[in-house]
Parts: structure tokens; C-alpha cells; sequence
């Protein structure tokens, strides 16, 4: 049985974590607030961790919280993601940490503190590290979204670099998503927008995030990479 730490169970995170727990891992799950996902984990095989990923203080106790129910630690998801509009003309120092903290912060202090209990598995690949991120960060960044992509770009690079540090007995990799699931902010008429300027007119499958997640926490032979999973969109050009 793999044994799985995921942050964020608010939306994508839901939907990958039901289906591990649907093929037989067991899963520990950080969130922030209680929401109806939560709640419906909370009735399954799992343990419920509440904390805020904007506070550092919380990332021991997360750590030892899940790695005592799970009995250790295969993997770690980190999904966790804030995601609001910044313009640069109104841009504050608390509105970047904000979201680098719980976005890039977060997931380079709980890989670090997951990274001994995973040395203790058998075998040579003895833990695997999958973070979202965003298609666009490494091609054609939106506007208004200045604090968001900067923390994406921190994370993208932390994932290379985590790669290389925890070689070569974790892999570290990153899904980079485009248009998944709508945020609840955003009109149909902005999301169809949206969409329509993907290739393949159509958002990206949330079959297509889970099957990638879990192929990542499955492979043997590759770490360091940002995955696009959004239908096409970065080859699209400007937004």
C-alpha cells in the first residue's frame, strides 16, 4: 500500500485523492478550512490534517502528524494553491507572499521534511514529489496575475532543483496545468474564453490529472520535469 501526503483537497486535489484512495493508497490530506470535499474524505480510510500553509510554524506539525498515520511516506502531492488577482499597480508585498508562501515555501520545507522518512523505504527508488503548477509560467505569463506566477516560477524551479538535491532516490516532478476546473470567480462566457484559446477547444480532462498523477508516483526513470497537461495551450502563443 503507498502511503501519500496531499495539500489542497479543495478541487483538483479532491479528485486525485479519491481516486488513490480507490485503487489502494492510503492518504493523509492537509486543509485549511472544512468544505464539502473535506468532509467526504473525512469519510474514508484517511486522516484530515487542518493547517494553514501560509504559516511555517505548521509544516513540522503536518509532517509528524502524517507520517505517524501513514507509518511512513511514499509520496507527497502538493495541490495546495491560492490563486486571486494581483494588478501590478496595486501591488503589495503581502499580496506576493500570500501566495509564495503556501505555493513554493510550503512545498520545499514539507518535501525537505519528508525527504529522511522517504530514505527509510526499500528499493531504489524509495519516494516520488509531484507539485502543480501552471502551463503558462514558463511561456506567456497573463496579466493581473503578477504574485500568482512568480510564486509558479519559484515552484517550477524548486521542483528542478529538489530533483537534483534528492537524487537519486526521489523523484521530483511537476504537472504545469492549464484549464481544468472553473474557478468558482470566473463567469461561463470567461471560462468558455478561456478554452477556446486552448488547441484543442476543450479543457483538460480531470481523468487525464489523475492517470498522470499517478502514472508520476509510479515511474522509475524520470525527475526534474514540468509537465504541460493543458491541452495544448502553451503552443497557442499570446494570451
Amino acid at each position: 500500500m503507498k502511503r501519500v501526503l496531499i495539500t489542497g483537497v479543495r478541487r483538483i486535489g479532491f479528485h486525485i485523492a479519491k481516486k488513490l484512495i480507490n485503487n489502494g493508497y492510503k492518504i493523509a490530506f492537509v486543509y485549511r478550512t472544512h468544505t464539502q470535499t473535506v468532509e467526504e474524505l473525512l469519510k474514508e480510510d484517511t486522516l484530515g490534517i487542518q493547517a494553514d500553509l501560509s504559516d511555517p510554524n505548521s509544516y513540522l506539525k503536518v509532517v509528524e502528524k502524517a507520517v505517524n498515520y501513514l507509518n511512513g511516506i511514499d509520496a507527497f502531492i502538493h495541490s495546495a494553491s491560492p490563486y486571486f488577482s494581483t494588478p501590478i499597480e496595486s501591488l503589495k508585498r503581502d499580496d506576493l507572499y500570500a501566495h509564495f508562501v503556501p505555493n513554493t515555501e510550503a512545498f520545499l520545507f514539507l518535501s525537505k521534511l519528508l525527504y529522511p522518512y522517504m530514505l527509510h523505504n526499500s528499493g531504489d527508488t524509495k519516494g516520488r514529489i509531484v507539485a502543480f503548477g501552471d502551463w503558462a509560467t514558463n511561456t506567456t505569463p497573463y496579466k493581473n496575475y503578477s504574485a500568482y506566477f512568480i510564486s509558479k516560477g519559484a515552484l517550477h524551479t524548486a521542483v528542478k532543483v529538489l530533483a537534483k538535491e534528492f537524487a537519486p532516490h526521489v523523484l521530483v516532478n511537476a504537472i504545469a496545468l492549464g484549464p481544468t476546473l472553473k474557478p468558482e470567480d470566473f463567469s461561463e462566457e470567461k471560462w468558455k474564453e478561456y478554452i477556446n484559446k486552448t488547441p484543442l477547444k476543450r479543457q483538460v480532462s480531470i481523468e487525464d490529472v489523475m492517470a498522470l498523477t499517478e502514472f508520476l508516483l509510479e515511474a522509475q526513470s524520470i525527475t526534474g520535469e514540468i509537465i504541460n497537461l493543458d491541452s495544448g495551450r502553451h503552443i497557442s502563443g499570446e494570451c
